[in-house]
């Protein structure tokens, strides 16, 4: 959960969550298997029934729970960072799922990866039409057929793994 001010002596450390922390590849890529809740933590006092799970000192703060509802932990201040935040992530993950979570993002970034060579290759054969000679075509329709199934093919290999980590809990989905 990230919990959100609208104070101003806060803003650049808002902003800065915001642009870096969230946009963090390996936070990213780990989010994927967690629901992201962003709630205003200036409505969030004492006297809220969830306040100690939420509750901490300052604002803004990420909150990591478990499938359960329990509070794996907070990130706050100086301490909240891309890096921390994946420590967290990690540790939740393990008290749900069975794969971990380190080499699905590992896995992942390398599907991206290959995603990438492949779409750097249709920019190529793209550009090439452009200024194609006259029967030379049919290379260039072969060649971007091949590489439109071996994106097909990462795009496939992607979601068995997102649903095989899915699919292979230790806990119940509630």
């Amino acid at each position: 959960m990230y919990l959100t001010t609208s104070s101003d002596a806060a803003a650049k450390q808002t902003t800065n969550v915001d642009q870096g922390l969230t946009k963090d590849e390996n936070v990213a890529l780990a989010a994927r298997l967690f629901r992201a809740v962003r709630l205003n933590g200036d409505k969030i006092a004492k006297e809220n029934p969830y306040w100690s799970t939420l509750g901490g000192q300052s604002l803004p703060r990420m909150v990591v729970v478990d499938t359960s509802g329990q509070k794996i932990g907070s990130l706050e201040g100086n301490d909240l960072s891309a890096s921390n935040l994946f420590k967290q992530m990690k540790k939740a993950a393990a008290k749900t799922y069975k794969a971990d979570l380190e080499k699905v993002v590992k896995e992942s970034r390398g599907l991206l990866d290959e995603m990438d060579q492949i779409e750097a290759k249709q920019k190529l054969v793209a550009e090439r039409k452009k200024t194609i000679k006259p029967g030379k075509e049919k290379d260039l329709v072969t060649e971007e057929t091949k590489l439109a199934e071996q994106m097909k093919d990462v795009q496939a290999r992607e979601a068995d793994l997102l649903k095989k980590v899915a699919e292979d809990r230790k806990v119940t989905k509630a």
